[in-house]
């Protein structure tokens, strides 16, 4: 249950990552369509009709291609049909030659689209295919009707091989970079989400994050269960034993409830020695169980070893919220349980 907050920024980086694969195939779709259709119409009257067809062609199929994504919204689909588009052209265009056999100066931007709709590792291994076909069309000079001379393929193969790779180091260290960014601010999230003397989520966690998860996804919490939690006397353990002792009495507190928790649930430190525990999908009597049986583990522990005598105890409080409007009226009620177990004597549970 704890997934969900540590994939958001993940989710949020994904996000971006598929606006900026968007923009790539409206950029190839619309502009490189207008290009072909603007030189498919200059070559209208050129002797060779197959250079014309193969510019509208492709523009058209292009243009289908992002109508097709308008309805469905599959973006993968999209590009993958937009990469076999552009190898199609490409292997046409310089099995053409294009005009005036200026084919292979038009290869050179379609490595860099295809890491910019594929990814790193897809954009590789389709560019390493698409680089040994041209070479095979190439230096096989009977399988394609244009004339290039050996050394310019030669060279054209080298170049491109080169900007394919420059293109392979940029987005993955790109794509390392993000990534590296992503955990830094996971781990200042994680930070600003947690108490630091206990590594339990604090107030904040609460407000920012498992608020606004209730009203995404109620059906994964409702009904919750509110424990709270406060120590008895506990001003009294600091002033008889001192502040580490009490720092160290809140860290045995927070362990015993990790302990007595599933991996669903919340355990949150609200004050100096309040605790706040969150149980997803549970019912107020199993919450009230659960509020005793670790209400009795007080007693079996030794919290202050230096004086064993020293019994510390807790009173708690249980409320049932079933809906992310009631969540604070529901903790307000919790709270309000817990200051009945106080008044009553203490080291009680009521709900």
């Amino acid at each position: 249950m704890h997934q969900p907050f540590n994939k958001q920024s993940t989710e949020q980086a994904q996000k971006i990552d598929a606006r900026r694969r968007l923009y790539i195939l409206r950029f190839v779709s619309y502009i490189t369509t207008a290009v072909m259709f603007i030189y498919g119409v200059k070559n209208l009257s050129a002797e060779q009709i197959l250079l014309p067809t193969i510019l509208f062609t492709t523009g058209s199929l292009f243009l289908l291609n992002i109508i097709v994504f308008n309805i469905t919204r599959n973006l993968d689909r999209a590009c993958v049909i937009e990469t076999l588009l552009v190898a199609s052209f490409v292997l046409s265009l310089v099995y053409q030659g294009g005009f005036n056999n200026t084919a292979l100066f038009w290869v050179f931007p379609f490595p860099a689209i295809l890491f910019g709709l594929l990814g790193v590792r897809n954009a590789l291994i389709s560019n390493a295919v698409l680089l040994i076909i041209l070479s095979i069309m190439l230096f096989i000079p009977d399988l394609i009707s244009a004339n290039y001379k050996e050394a310019e393929a030669s060279r054209f193969i080298a170049s491109l091989l080169i900007v394919i790779i420059v293109c392979w180091i940029n987005d993955h260290y790109r794509e390392r970079s993000h990534e590296a960014m992503d955990k830094l601010q996971q781990i200042k999230d994680q930070q600003a989400n947690t108490d630091q003397l206990t590594n339990l989520a604090n107030r904040r966690f609460i407000d920012a994050c498992l608020v606004p998860s209730f009203e995404k996804q109620p059906d994964l919490f409702f009904p919750v269960s509110l424990i709270m939690c406060d120590i008895d006397y506990f001003k009294r353990l600091n002033d008889n034993f001192g502040h580490d002792v009490g720092d160290n009495v809140l860290k045995s507190v927070a362990y015993m409830f990790k302990q007595n928790i599933r991996q669903q649930d919340f355990a949150c430190r609200i004050g100096g020695e309040e605790f706040l525990l969150i149980l997803p999908r549970t019912s107020v009597q199993d919450a009230l169980n659960i509020a005793d049986k670790i209400r009795k583990q007080f007693h079996q522990q030794q919290l202050v070893p230096s004086a064993p005598q020293y019994k510390v105890t807790a009173s708690f409080g249980v409320a049932l919220c079933n809906k992310s409007e009631e969540f604070s009226e529901s903790i307000k009620l919790a709270d309000m349980m817990l200051y009945k177990a106080k008044n009553n004597g203490r080291d009680q549970t009521r709900g």
